[in-house]
């Protein structure tokens, strides 16, 4: 009987340990969230749809590039990013997260680009450029633990001219 307990404790004490080790983080603080002087994170649209798409509907990629400007006095690394649009636009980009390693120095900044699938399902007088408004979490780590920085922008092919239809 004390060999079943004996075993038993064993198991959930390494299942414990297993547990702490897999939420451990570059910081080695695991999720402990922290409170530094935040990101600037600027996401722009790198795809431009050919004219001839102005009026479709159905599936598009979308290219995106993402800027982010670490401010604070800490080296951070962008782990993961999390998009989709909020209202009415040229396209609707589902909820959709991409991982990330990237390293950003204390001052410096760093670009990261990825593809999300969208859809056209009213194209708009702008067509499949128009402006869209969407919201990132970018989440990052530090050696002193982790963050988020939430973001809510207008991005489309111009930046600039949202007052110009094409």
């Amino acid at each position: 009987m004390m060999k079943k307990q004996g075993m038993f404790v064993s198991l959930a004490a390494a299942a414990i340990l297993s547990a702490c080790a897999s939420s451990q983080s570059e910081s080695g603080l695991g999720k402990a969230t922290v409170k530094l002087v935040e990101p600037e994170v600027i996401i722009t649209q790198l795809s431009v749809l050919p004219m001839i798409a102005r009026d479709m509907t159905g599936n598009i990629p979308i290219h995106y590039q993402v800027r982010v400007a670490n401010r604070s006095g800490e080296p951070i690394t962008l782990t993961r990013i999390e998009v989709r649009s909020i209202g009415q636009g040229a396209y609707t980009l589902t909820s959709q997260t991409h991982p990330f390693k990237q390293k950003i120095a204390p001052s410096g900044y760093e670009i990261v680009d990825f593809w999300a699938p969208a859809f056209i399902d009213d194209p708009t007088v702008y067509g499949a450029n128009g402006p869209v408004t969407i919201r990132t979490v970018a989440h990052f780590d530090s050696p002193v633990g982790q963050f988020e920085n939430v973001t809510v922008q207008q991005v489309h092919d111009r930046p600039g001219s949202e007052s110009q239809p094409n």
